[in-house]
């Protein structure tokens, strides 16, 4: 009945909806296509039922399965009580045996370990050779290592647990006898890498950081061992208590410590690094310091300029593969530097064999080597080394010598050729020789070629060289004024003078040039100064000497014999003279320069006075009237002359003595001589009392008595002048007397 209910609802909600789909008649029409999708829904829902219902089945087996597993698991924890019920039961019989039942657990366990032990021992020759054949690959160096790392510590530990019992220590011994051949074979591949560091920086970086790494981890491990050993020596009792089982193994290695020594102490892999880095440096320079060194310096000088670029390599190539704290860079920098500098006190063993274009080669490559150094960052101070070492001594030795040797047999050439060639002139006249210019231009090209081809050093010892070819030259000019002037002649002089001060203006050039080119504190030990002034002193020598010539021409000579005497009286003597003065005036005004013509005048004119002093005091005449008149005149006519030539004052200086011997010689009473020896002692405060006592001698009509006064009060007042047992100052004139020189204190004891 309810079947048909719901046939009947279904069919009229059929045609209900039928209805809603074809409201209009002309809508019968799509009934066909409306029966069409209609037939695909039906298979669509039939589609999807059919899945749910299987899926639903799937899960129904699924459920009944896992039921059955229940079913069976709670079977087997039923049987497992029951297991276990039983074994209570029989636990309760066995608790009267425990301590029996805990020796035999521990027999079990300790028979565990044993075993495990055997195995691991048993072990280690496969395992050392796995390491022998991985030594093949160098990829393997770091696992290698580790692996002979892990095989030393079984042994270690079989030692030490064997070490109560020598023959089974023996046997070990023999057994480890693979780990000793491996590890050996292990060090030299090592040891191999290390020491190609340089060519493996460049074509195989990963080798060389593979060994260094290998290096750094024995340290750490040796850094360990130490600390562990430290502690089984102080720290045992302790330990013993917190780790019986390790203190027990350390107590063990520490009765085999004298076997074991090396492993505390470690293996020292960093100082083997050095080593072998120094050993590798070393078979570098082997070539250079036995062969090339004494065979062929071209060849050396290439080899060790190859060499110096290596470091750059090493700085580019070598220094990142190792840690930062090795330093590597710094280390090769001074691993080179000392063995170039073996090199190069090889060279100077040799220096006089050495030709200076040689030399200066050498001292070339000690300048790039230091360029190099300072472009790769290195302190400038450190970079010097080579050149400060003192290893270049004997070279730069020889090479000044020689420098010096030839500059002085060049210039003494020059200055003997000077004696019979005739000085050269110029467009206005001036005279002058060669020598001048041409020594300072040899000296100059010495400067540039050391300083484009050298070290600092080297120019500084150029540089104090060239100074003693100066103070040389120099003497060997002073050497040349000491012959009489007259046969050195007045034109070599006036070329002397003029040369003289071209010296200077050149030596001041060159001594500007060179210590700009030197490092200051090397400038600062070097002072041209003096040096330079000297030639102003040789030229000052040669306008005296110059002076010399026309005091020395005999028709001079031959006027100044008559000075005082009658025709002297007679104007036949000063006016002659200064009319000689005019014509060598002439010829030197146009042979020397003006600054140098002004000096001579000068020096003429003291010597003059000088000249007529030294006349005056060695007259044996009278004087008189006639005598002081001429004397006046004397003054008058050498101002007139001499004032063309220099400024009055300079004259009237040195005239003013002329004047005042004369009123010394003309006084009438004692008071005057002493008031006048008192005025010529401001002028000239090295005028001796003797001065005095001649003229006293040469007045008539002064009673003995007097003459001694004056000449006593005249001696006083100098000693009283005095200062320090000496006159305040030294004049012109009476120093050059040599009257006074050879008669000195004479008159004083005639009087006395």
């Amino acid at each position: 009945m309810m079947a048909d209910d719901l046939g009947v609802e279904a069919k009229e909600a059929a045609v209900r909806e039928v209805a809603k789909l074809l409201p209009l008649p002309e809508l019968l029409q799509s009934i066909v296509a409306i029966k069409a999708d209609y037939i695909a829904r039906q298979q669509a829902n039939d589609a999807h039922l059919s899945t749910m219902v299987a899926e639903q089945v799937e899960q129904a087996q699924g459920g009944l399965e896992s039921l059955s597993l229940s079913q069976n698991t709670i079977g087997q924890l039923r049987e497992n009580f029951v297991d276990i019920e039983k074994l209570c039961q029989e636990c309760q019989t066995l608790i009267e045996n425990h301590d029996q039942i805990k020796l035999l657990s521990n027999a079990r366990n300790n028979l565990n370990l044993t075993l495990k032990d055997v195995e691991g021992m048993m072990s280690i020759s496969s395992e050392a050779a796995e390491a022998h054949d991985s030594l093949t690959d160098e990829k393997e160096l770091v696992s290698t290592y580790e692996r002979l790392t892990a095989l030393d510590g079984k042994r270690r530990f079989a030692l030490a647990a064997a070490s109560s019992h020598e023959k089974e220590v023996g046997r070990l011994s023999e057994y480890f006898e693979d780990i000793d051949r491996t590890w050996e074979t292990f060090e030299r591949t090592l040891w191999g890498h290390v020491s190609n560091f340089f060519k493996l920086a460049k074509e195989s970086p990963q080798t060389l950081v593979r060994a260094l790494r290998v290096v750094e981890m024995q340290e750490i491990l040796d850094q360990e061992v130490a600390t562990e050993a430290a502690e089984a020596e102080g720290g045992g009792a302790v330990e013993s208590v917190a780790n019986p089982r390790k203190n027990a193994k350390k107590s063990a290695s520490a009765r085999n410590l004298p076997q074991q020594k090396f492993k505390v102490q470690g293996k020292g892999y960093k100082d083997k690094c050095y080593e072998e880095i120094s050993k590798a440096v070393e078979a570098r320079f082997n070539q250079l310091l036995t062969e090339l060194v004494f065979e062929d310096l071209k060849g050396a000088l290439e080899e060790a300029k190859k060499i110096g670029e290596e470091l750059g390599d090493i700085y580019d190539f070598v220094a990142p593969c190792f840690p930062p704290r090795y330093e590597i860079f710094q280390l090769m920098v001074n691993l080179y530097t000392e063995r170039f500098i073996q090199w190069l006190r090889l060279l100077s063993d040799r220096a006089n064999d050495m030709t200076n274009i040689e030399i200066l080669k050498v001292t070339g490559w000690v300048v790039e080597y230091q360029e190099n150094l300072i472009g790769l960052g290195v302190d400038e101070s450190l970079a010097q080394v080579c050149s400060e070492s003192g290893a270049m001594d004997p070279l730069m030795n020889a090479y000044v010598e020689r420098m010096q040797a030839t500059t002085r047999k060049w210039y003494l050439n020059i200055l003997e050729a000077d004696k019979v060639q005739a000085p050269k002139k110029t467009d206005d006249g001036k005279l002058y020789t060669p020598a001048a210019v041409d020594l300072f231009r040899i000296l100059g090209e010495q400067v540039q070629i050391v300083r484009e081809n050298s070290t600092d050093v080297m120019l500084y010892r150029i540089a104090l060289a060239i100074i003693q070819v100066m103070i040389d030259f120099q003497a060997a000019q002073r050497q040349k004024l000491e012959e009489p002037a007259s046969e050195i002649g007045l034109e070599a002089l006036c070329a002397m003078i003029n040369n003289n001060l071209r010296c200077y203006d050149l030596a001041m050039e060159l001594s500007s040039s060179t210590l700009e080119a030197l490092p200051q504190n090397y400038a600062e030990q070097v002072n041209f100064e003096d040096t330079c002034k000297g030639f102003l002193e040789v030229a000052k020598e040669a306008v005296h000497q110059t002076v010399s010539v026309i005091f020395e021409d005999p028709g001079v000579q031959e006027l100044l014999v008559k000075l005082y005497q009658k025709d002297w009286l007679e104007a036949q003597v000063t006016e002659y003279l200064v009319a000689t003065f005019s014509d060598y005036f002439s010829d030197v005004k146009m042979y020397i320069e003006e600054r140098s013509f002004r000096r001579f005048v000068e020096a003429c004119v003291e010597e003059t006075i000088v000249v007529y002093v030294d006349h005056l005091l060695l007259q044996k005449n009278y004087i008189k009237e006639e005598t002081i008149e001429r004397m006046k005149l004397d003054e008058e006519v050498l101002m007139d002359f001499f004032r063309e030539y220099i400024s009055v004052s300079k004259v009237e200086n040195r005239v003013r003595v002329l004047g005042d011997l004369r009123e010394l010689a003309s006084s009438e009473s004692p008071d005057s001589f002493t008031l006048v020896y008192t005025n010529i002692l401001e002028h000239q405060p090295d005028c001796p009392p003797e001065v005095v006592e001649k003229l006293v001698s040469l007045r008539e009509g002064i009673p003995r008595k007097d003459a001694k006064e004056v000449v006593q009060e005249c001696k006083e007042i100098y000693v009283n002048s005095l200062v320090d047992g000496n006159p305040p100052k030294a004049g012109f004139v009476f120093p050059k007397v040599k009257s006074l020189s050879a008669s000195k204190g004479g008159l004083w004891r005639k009087l006395t």
